[in-house]
Order: C-alpha cells, then structure tokens, then sequence
C-alpha cells in the first residue's frame, strides 16, 4: 500500500524518534560489534510504517538510522552507509510484500505468512552488506570477524522483521472479530499461563532453569492454542511478551539458549523465535482462513435457503394459478362427455382436449412432487395394495394414448403373490410414470409388454419392457437424475420436464422398494424393474372393502364457495346433474349469509377468497353447526393441507378437481360425519 501524499512532518518526526529509541535499546545489545546486534526492532519498526504509510515515509527511517549509529560508534561516513543500509532494506522489504504477499493482508492467509518470511529473509541481506562493508572499510570491524558480524547483523534485522513487524501492523488494523466476555476471559487466562511458563522457562524460578534444561518446548502448546482459538494479532502479541521475556532470561543465564557467549545465547534464542514465529502465525492465519471460509459456507447457506424459500413459494402460487383455470376445463369436459349426442369427431376431440388437460396437470403434480421429495416431505399412507389391480388400472388410464401410437401392450401377471404396502396412489403413479415413459420413447407399431413374478416368495418384481430407442450406456448412469431425458434432441422431439423417472425410483424407495433400468443400448428397446417386498394374503385383508350406494347422497345440500367464476359454475353444473343440491357463492361473507338463512349437509370451498379465507369460513361455520367440509385449491403442499385440517375440513383437493375425485370425497366427508 503506497501513500499518495507526503506524510506530514508530525508523523515523519514520531516515527524517526521511535527508530531511534528502539535503535539504542537494540544496540545495548551489541556484544560482538558495537554496530551490530542480534536484536534489532528496528527493522520490523521500518517495515511496518512502509507497509502502513507508504515508501514516502522512507526519510524517518533514514535520519533515525543515521541518528543511532552516529551517536553510537563510527564516523559520519559510516552512519550513512548504514542508514543508506537499512532504509534500502525496509524498502526493498516493503516492496516484496505488496508486490507478491498483498500488502498489509499478509497475515490473511498460510500462504501470505510464508511469503512475508522469505521476503523478510531475503531483503533483511541489503543493510548488513552496507554496514558490515562500511565499518570494516572505516576501520571500525575487524576484516577476521567480517562472516560472525555480518551473520548477527543479518540475523537481528530478519527476527525483528518477523517478530516486530506484524505486531505494529495487526494492531494498526482493524480487527473484525469481537470477543464476547467468555472469549476475553479465555485469552486473558491464556496470556497469563504463557507469561508464567515463559518465566519458569527463562526467569529462574525452578532449578531446572537456572541449570539450562532444553525445556522451551513446554511454551509451545500455549502459543499453538493461541494461534487456533485467536486471531493472528493475539498469536503475536503472545510471542512478542514470550520473546522478550527470553531475550531476559537468556541474558541474566537462564533458560535452554544460555551458550558461551552472550552473543551466541541471543543467536539461538532468535532462530528458535524466528521458527515459532512463522510456524504460529501460519497456523493462526489458517484457522483465521478456514473461519472465513465457514462464514462464507453459511453466508451461501443463508442465500441458498432464501432462494429455496422463494422457489417453493413460487411453485406453490404458480400451481395455484395453473391449476385454477384447470379446474372449469375438466368440470366441462365432463359434462360434455354425458351429452347423449356425439358424433365421433366430437369425442375425439373431447379425448384430445381432456388428455392435454391431464399432461398439463401431471407436469404441474411431477414439479411439487419433486419438490417434496427433495424437502423430505413427501407424506405416504401405506396400506395393503393389489399391485395386478393397480397395474390394471394404469394400462385402462393409458390404452387410448398406446392405441394412438398403434402400440401393442400385453400384459403377463405370473407372480402368485401379489400384495404390497404401499400408498396406493403414489404406487399407481410409479407404474404411471414408467409406462408412460414407454409409450412416448416407442415409435408406432412397436410393443409394450408388463409382467409380474415373485423371484421369492416375499417380493414381487414388475417388468415394463418395450422396444423402443433404447438407451445410451452413458446416459444409463444417469437417467434417473432429475431433469434428465438423454441428449438435447429427444428434449426438442418427445418434450416433458424429465422429472417422471427421477419421481418414481424416488417414491419406489420410499416404498422400501428398487427401481432400475437395462437396455441393450439404441434402438434396441429398454426394461424397466420395480421390486418391492410383499405382504401375505391374510395381511392384505386386514382393510375392509365398502362399497356406497350410489343413490344414497341424492338430494344433498351442498354451499359452494370459489372466487373463480367459470370453476364455480362448471362445477355446480355437475354436482346439479349428479343430483345434489347447490347453492353457489363467491365470497366468504355471502356464503356465511347464505348458510344463516339455510343449513347444508356439505361445504365445498376455495381455500383463497376475496374477503377473507375458506379455512376462516370453515371455522365460523363449525361454530354454529357441525358441518363437514372439503377444501379445493391450487395450493397442495403438505402445509397447506394440514392447514385446512385443522380448520376443520375432512378433506383437501387440488385442482383440477375431477368428479370422481369430488364425489369420493364427498363420500368420505359425509361418513366421517356421520360416524362422529
């Protein structure tokens, strides 16, 4: 980070008289070479201002090196050749970080921490080049001595790099975590315990220190724990208070560092710092990078929630306006399908229309379907289930498409046990989706054939094999994924959404059951295999069959509620012709008028209303009667039918409402009442 402005003389004038106390400390500390010290501060001090304010700052460095070392030893000439020195090496030092290590972000990452040290070691070379030089040329350094001199110059000025300069410049930066009163306790406790063991190691309290015992490794963990729990600014401090600590104790003959020589001490004892330094600091950087990148995980967490929210909101209100005007077409087409005189151009119309009426519904059901599924909300009633009867019904369901195509189906039921749990519609929807799925990949004239056996006793596997495209080995991996139908041609030549077969192996676990899939590759046909374990006869008895009288509702009483203009009056029509009574509204206020004045046997409603809600409907009317009621809506999620439960209605349909549908639930409706 570069300046832009010359700093002002204030801050040139307090950082030249920082270096130049800090200089005198380090220089007390020259044992080998008045010039020379193993410690010296004053090269993270340089580093740091020129990472903090800019190259601009390069003059206090200058004159506060020239300050120390003219009046310490040498000459004139010599002080300037040093303080040449070591403003060039915080220079070139500063320049490598915010070239190649981002600036003052260094400590951000491991990466940054290792690059930091390398550029302290390297650019840490230039000032005792300098100085070395200059003081032996002067007279003031013994040629002999040249290697040991330069080696404690270069050794002070890359430890004070490493210790002093991330110290200034993580706490000239602002810290964004905040320590709650837990935490600041914790690294208080940690500090101390770091500053007692530093002492026991280094200040001659146990005899083990006094005698020099190899035992700085017990501080380590302190500062490891450190780095992990903590920010890079806590780490270090911590190695700051440990340094200085051993840096005294050393020179009073305490500690493991203790060597012939006061000299010698301090060079040991600054390489094992410099090490820990970078060793903690890198850790610290990592778990500082690691928590990052967890908030950044949650932050995307967050936003994919949001957006699942959003998403399952709109396909609940997109459903809803689907299904609406779905719901007149069907409750017409069915009473047109009653009308005595058709000609046969008239029924194959009204085929056509009611079987793109049922795509368009199934597509909307394959959407919140595959919605549920994926929320793990998908609700099954299990029950004993004939899986001959239900595969039955599926081929009647689908013999017009089939016979449109020219395609032959055959069926083969061999298993002698045939009986499952399941949920009988979801069962029936699997054995829908997957002949379907044969039906629309099998050119006409082609064949379709559905058999059953038991392989064991306790399970039944239902083939569907036709002789169709066939299917790619590689598309195979994958064609239950969702959203899959093999290459972009059969997306643009057979259409759908490719959610059927990703539902149906879906619902097929959720039975306990298999689903899969061979194929001999193109055109040469597929099989699909649905294996499920099966119940004994005896169990699948256990649900007794009712039949109803057909007769028995005639003259029912039924409020009709719906906002929807052309859905209420279809569907009053029906129930007219199918004999019950009706009286049609459309708004809650109305329907509560009209039920003061006159009581009904059943209540029909729209969940969504222009003046209020049918469960607010349901509920005021159960205040005053024990009225059943059924709820139709375009809204189907699980919550929405709980909802309507709970308000009191026996049932909740989702449109399009079909009249079989209507009228079994109407039965149920009207039995549960009577029971209770």
């Amino acid at each position: 980070m570069q300046s832009r402005r010359f700093p002002p003389l204030p801050v040139i004038g307090i950082v030249t008289g920082v270096y130049f106390i800090a200089g005198k400390l380090g220089l007390s500390l020259a044992f080998l070479n008045a010039s020379a010290s193993p410690v010296w501060p004053p090269a993270g001090i340089a580093l740091a201002v020129l990472l903090l304010f800019g190259y601009r700052i390069w003059p206090a460095i200058f004159v506060g090196a020239f300050l120390v070392n003219a009046t310490t030893a040498g000459n004139v000439a010599t002080s300037l050749a040093i303080a040449t020195g070591n403003t060039l090496e915080a220079v070139s030092g500063a320049w490598l970080v915010n070239r190649f290590a981002d600036g003052t972000s260094v400590f951000d990452r491991p990466q940054g921490v290792f690059k930091f040290a390398l550029a302290a070691v390297v650019s840490t070379i230039v000032s005792p080049i300098f100085g070395v030089t200059s003081l032996a040329l002067g007279g003031f350094a013994n040629w002999a001595n040249y290697g040991a001199i330069w080696l404690t110059w270069w050794l002070g000025d890359a430890t004070g790099d490493l210790l002093i300069a991330p110290l200034i410049i993580l706490w000239s930066v602002a810290s964004k975590r905040r320590w709650n009163r837990s935490q600041a306790v914790e690294v208080g406790v940690l500090l101390l315990l770091l500053f007692v063991l530093s002492e026991a190691v280094f200040g001659g309290w146990l005899t083990i220190s006094a005698r020099n015992y190899p035992i700085a490794f017990i501080c380590g963990p302190i500062v490891i724990w450190t780095a992990f729990r903590f920010t890079q600014r806590e780490t270090a401090t911590g190695i700051f208070i440990l340094s200085a600590i051993a840096i005294w104790g050393t020179l009073h003959g305490f500690g493991p560092f203790v060597r012939e020589t006061e000299n010698q001490s301090l060079l040991a004892l600054q390489s094992w710092a410099a090490v820990l330094t970078i060793t903690a600091m890198a850790l610290s950087a990592g778990m500082a990078e690691r928590q990052r990148a967890e908030e950044a995980l949650q932050q995307q967490k967050s936003v994919v929630e949001t957006a699942n929210r959003t998403k399952d909101q709109f396909l609940a209100m997109l459903s809803h306006e689907l299904r609406t005007p779905l719901t007149p077409v069907i409750s017409a087409l069915e009473a047109l399908e009653t009308e005595p005189a058709r000609t046969e151009e008239t029924k194959a119309s009204l085929a056509m229309i009611r079987r793109n009426v049922e795509l368009e519904t199934q597509l909307i059901d394959d959407l919140l379907d595959f919605t549920r599924i994926t929320k793990d909300k998908l609700q099954l009633r299990f029950a004993p289930v004939d899986a001959h009867l239900a595969i039955s019904n599926v081929v009647e369901i689908c013999r017009a498409e089939a016979a449109s195509k020219q395609l032959d189906v055959h069926l083969n039921l061999r298993a002698s046990t045939y009986n499952v749990a399941a949920d009988a519609a979801k069962f029936q929807q699997i054995i829908w989706n997957v002949l379907k799925n044969a039906i629309k990949f099998t050119p006409e004239e082609g064949e379709i054939a559905i058999s059953s056996l038991n392989p064991s006793p306790e399970v039944l596997t239902i083939s569907v094999r036709d002789t169709g495209i066939g299917i790619d080995p590689e598309v195979m991996r994958r064609i239950f994924e969702p959203f899959e139908q093999g290459n972009r041609s059969f997306e643009r030549r057979f259409g759908g959404l490719g959610l059927g077969l990703a539902i149906s192996k879906s619902l097929a676990q959720a039975h306990g059951g298999t689903l899969t899939v061979q194929s001999d590759g193109p055109d040469r046909g597929s099989t699909f295999l649905l294996s499920m374990q099966t119940i004994s006869p005896a169990e699948a008895l256990t649900v007794p069959v009712r039949t109803r009288d057909e007769t028995s509702w005639q003259g029912l009483k039924i409020l009709l509620v719906d906002d929807h203009q052309d859905t209420c009056t279809a569907l009053e029509k029906l129930l007219v012709r199918r004999g019950y009574l009706v009286a049609a509204t459309h708004t809650m206020r109305s329907a509560m008028e009209t039920a003061v004045r006159n009581r009904f046997d059943l209540l029909i409603s729209d969940v969504a209303l222009p003046d209020g809600t049918g469960l607010e409907l349901m509920m005021q009317l159960h205040a005053i009667s024990n009225i059943p009621g059924i709820a139709i809506s375009g809204f189907g999620n699980n919550g929405d039918v709980e909802r309507s439960l709970q308000a009191g209605f026996s049932e909740h349909l989702i449109k399009p409402v079909k009249l079989d549908t209507l009228e079994a639930a109407i039965e149920r409706a009207l039995q549960g009442a009577a029971v209770s």
